[in-house]
């Protein structure tokens, strides 16, 4: 069976056929960087994690692109509120951003572009679609005339022009149509600029992912993704832009993960829930969330529900993921003592292998269809199931060594730590992901020199760095 996407444009499951036969261009939103985290980055982050490690475990080679917006009117809001620089401000909170997804098991993307980086790209973009009568300028800056693409609305089904519409749209006098969308933003006193054709300025958001995209992948994706609120209007104005300066069709799959919403926290079995967000006050901090539930078992929680579904939040929904993990965990540890301890000659019948290889065969179909993690999750703890009953049954060692590997192919999808972490162990991983993220922008920066000091300093302390396809992964000696 071949893998099978669900495509937020065509509003079912396709089979996934990529532009390039064995490889998959994918490109995920990342963060505004000017807050610490809240468990609604995480969602994303996870879920395209996972979705990008089972194309890799089916032997497709994945370029995962996911940027950073620098540059934003909360970010120079912030700044201001907290008397530092708009540089200094995402730096820290980029920073933080990224040993937080480290701690969630999230791999370091193959390219980190951040918005500021990519000011000429932008120009360029914006100037064919000026050249083409797309764009046109006024006082307040350049705009994208909806008007000039018929398409307008394809991905989303919205147009902006609805009583119902929550997103903020810029206001200016001379806007040809209510929707026209910010391409570039004329600077105001005391905000951080860059020259242009137009004058000094800043990119508007939609702009960047649209540059960026085209720079790493020539404006062709097989998958973008992000969170549902996305979908309108930001990957609609990246739809419309692009499409508009190219002629081609911009992205084969949008995936889109559903919002998280708050529950009653009184253990009522209210399984309803309002939207969580930052303006409505009901945002739970990432790192107030671990000290609920350890970061594996927030990732597990998140995998618990599909991607597309709505995900309620409850302090005791992460503390039950907690104890499917201890299950989990006793059963390796069990597992492990066995194999150390055994001196076993007893014949191999291979049925426990056969029937975790059953789970394995259950788990692959989930995660075929459309990425069902729950499914996936479901056929783990079978697996689980199965090698406590060979335990119990004395099974033969051969047997259950195969039984792990099959068991920790699942785990390794998903993103779960092999081993049961304590919290130092767990700070240690995050430190190392960290510095690998940083050895990846030196390396594509061609700093070679902080690329192999990171490497050798790692390697001093017992943790080996492979560079493999454009991955770094570690081991621990």
């Amino acid at each position: 069976m071949s893998i099978q996407v669900y495509s937020t444009e065509k509003r079912e499951k396709m089979a996934l056929e990529t532009i390039e036969p064995g490889r998959v261009r994918m490109y995920v939103c990342g963060p505004t960087v000017y807050d610490s985290c809240h468990i609604g980055h995480a969602r994303p982050a996870v879920v395209f994690d996972t979705i990008r490690r089972y194309l890799e475990y089916s032997g497709l080679s994945v370029t995962f692109i996911s940027n950073i917006t620098d540059i934003d009117d909360k970010i120079i809001n912030r700044s201001r509120e907290l008397g530092v620089s708009w540089r200094d401000l995402t730096r820290r909170y980029q920073d933080e951003y990224e040993q937080d997804m480290a701690a969630l098991g999230v791999l370091s993307p193959s390219i980190r572009p951040r918005a500021t980086e990519h000011i000429p790209e932008m120009i360029d973009l914006i100037k064919g679609l000026e050249d083409k009568g797309i764009a046109y300028s006024t006082p307040k800056g350049v705009w994208f005339d909806v008007s000039k693409f018929p398409d307008y609305g394809r991905l989303s089904g919205r147009t902006g022009d609805d009583e119902n519409t929550e997103h903020r749209v810029e206001q200016d006098d001379e806007k040809r149509n209510p929707q026209d969308f910010a391409l570039w933003k004329t600077a105001k006193p005391g905000e951080p600029a860059w020259d242009s054709p137009w004058g000094p300025g800043r990119p508007g958001w939609h702009i960047e992912c649209s540059a960026m995209s085209g720079k790493y992948c020539n404006f062709e994706l097989d998958i973008h993704g992000g969170g549902a609120d996305l979908s309108f209007p930001h990957h609609e104005n990246e739809l419309a832009q692009s499409e508009a300066f190219t002629g081609r069709k911009f992205v084969r799959f949008w995936l889109h993960n559903g919002f998280i919403t708050v529950g009653k926290t009184d253990g009522a079995d209210d399984e309803s829930g309002e939207k969580m967000g930052k303006s409505k006050g009901n945002a739970f901090w990432l790192r107030d969330a671990f000290t609920v539930a350890s970061p594996a078992a927030l990732r597990l929680w998140i995998l618990g529900t599909h991607y597309r579904m709505p995900l309620l939040y409850k302090p005791e929904l992460l503390q039950n993921a907690d104890n499917a993990l201890d299950r989990i965990y006793n059963c390796v540890e069990e597992l492990d003592r066995r194999l150390a301890d055994s001196a076993d000659v007893i014949p191999d019948s291979g049925i426990v292998a056969n029937a975790v290889e059953e789970t394995v065969e259950a788990f692959r179909a989930a995660m075929d269809d459309d990425f069902n993690t729950p499914q996936a999750l479901a056929a783990v703890y079978d697996a689980v199931g199965r090698i406590n009953a060979g335990l119990k049954d004395n099974a033969p060692v051969a047997e259950l060594k195969m039984a792990r590997n099959l068991l920790f192919s699942m785990l390794g999808v998903l993103g779960l730590p092999l081993a049961r972490q304590s919290g130092e162990d767990s700070n240690i991983d995050g430190l190392v992901e960290l510095l690998l993220t940083i050895r990846a922008d030196a390396r594509a920066k061609k700093d070679f020199a902080l690329s192999d000091s990171i490497r050798d300093g790692l390697g001093a302390l017992g943790i080996d760095i492979n560079d493999r396809g454009g991955q770094s992964t570690w081991t621990k000696r």
